[in-house]
Order: C-alpha cells, then structure tokens, then sequence
C-alpha cells in the first residue's frame, strides 16, 4: 500500500509537471495561475501545494525535468576529456544542438523558459536559475578549452575565458533563433558548421584539426 501510495503520488507530480507545461506555454508563467494548472491535472488546488512551494518551484522542476539529464551529460567532466579536448567541446556543443532539434519536450520548455517567462517579482528565482545554468555551461566550455590550450590545440595567446562566452553565446545565438522560426534554418546542420568554423579560428588553422565522432 505505501508503495503504491508512493507511486501514486509521483504520478500527481508528473501531471502536475505536464499541466504546467501546457498552461505555461498557452498563457505565459506570469499569467498562469497555479488553479488553472491544478484544473487541468485533473486534481485540487491543495495538490499543488503539497508538491510545489509555488509557481517559481513547479516551473523548476519542469525545468530540471527536461534539461537536466542533459545538462548531467553535458556539462560533467569526463576522464578521457584532455585526449582530444577540441574534439569533445565540439562533439557536446553539437549534441546541445541536435538535442533541442530532435526532442520536443526539450523544445517546449525552452521556448516557455525564454519566450513566456517575465524575470519579475516572484519570478525572479527563474532568472536565478538560468544564470546558474549559464555558469556551469561557461565553466565546462572554459575547462575544455584550457585543456585544449594545454594540448597545443589553440592558437598561442588566446583567452580560454573570451572563447567560452563566445563558444556560448554562439550556440546559445542558434538556439534563440531557431525557437523564433524552426524552419528558418537546419539546426543541426547549421550549427556543426558554425561550430566547427568558430573552433577552428579558435585553433588558428584553416579548418578544425578535430575528429568526427558525433553521428547525427
């Protein structure tokens, strides 16, 4: 019984995840009441509650629902990082690109994270969460590219710390863009280029010294 109960209970969590994703992105996190959310789970306005401080707790955990098995696999230092560090920065910031073209929950909660959500009053804990997620982004980029410096893999003198936050906001640029109008461009295919360009002018040679290992 207590395991069913148990079971029960992160059932109503799940769809109050899923509620809140669809109320969010039809009305924006601002104007979305925490009511409508509970009515459209099908339970009570108490429910919520019992699961989600409020509004700011519920948006991250869809969040953390959708991204962080991601970001655990992006963003973790892997043993093998220094044997071709360019090689793996490129291979995580494609697998970013093609993550967000391919899998739609990913897509949905980013389009509700950066086009329905005012970083206002309550909501100003969101915003707190995106910078922490942007940190840790800059700091998995920036670590790679140290190594990458260390391994003769970039040109003499360049700034890992630059790099990263133009590594960032490059892919980040994509991402944004892409949200706005999905047919505009090839996500994933546009983007390895641009990666592979970018990173190749950061190593200073004609084209990137890096090998395929990502299959698309």
């Amino acid at each position: 019984m207590a395991r069913r109960t148990k079971e029960e209970a992160l059932q109503t969590r799940n769809d109050l995840i899923d509620a809140a994703e669809i109320v969010f992105e039809s009305r924006g996190v601002a104007g979305a009441a925490l009511q409508e959310v509970a009515e459209t789970a099908g339970v009570t306005r108490g429910a919520v509650y019992w699961h989600f401080r409020d509004k700011v707790d519920l948006f991250n955990a869809m969040m953390e629902r959708a991204i962080l098995p991601f970001e655990q696999q992006w963003l973790a230092a892997r043993a093998d990082d220094a044997a071709d560090p360019l090689a793996r920065l490129r291979d995580v910031l494609c697998d970013v690109l093609r993550q967000t073209a391919t899998d739609p929950r990913l897509q949905r909660v980013l389009a509700i994270s950066t086009q329905k959500v005012e970083y206002v009053g309550e909501l100003n804990g969101i915003r707190e969460r995106r910078l922490r997620s942007r940190e840790q982004a800059l700091r998995r980029i920036e670590d790679l590219l140290r190594l990458a410096a260390a391994s003769g893999q970039l040109a003499a003198g360049l700034s890992a710390k630059p790099a990263a936050r133009a590594l960032h906001a490059l892919v980040d640029g994509l991402i944004a863009n892409w949200m706005l109008d999905r047919n505009a461009f090839d996500l994933r295919r546009v983007g390895r280029t641009a990666v592979e360009q970018l990173l190749a002018a950061l190593s200073g040679r004609a084209c990137p010294a890096i090998r395929p290992r990502l299959r698309d």
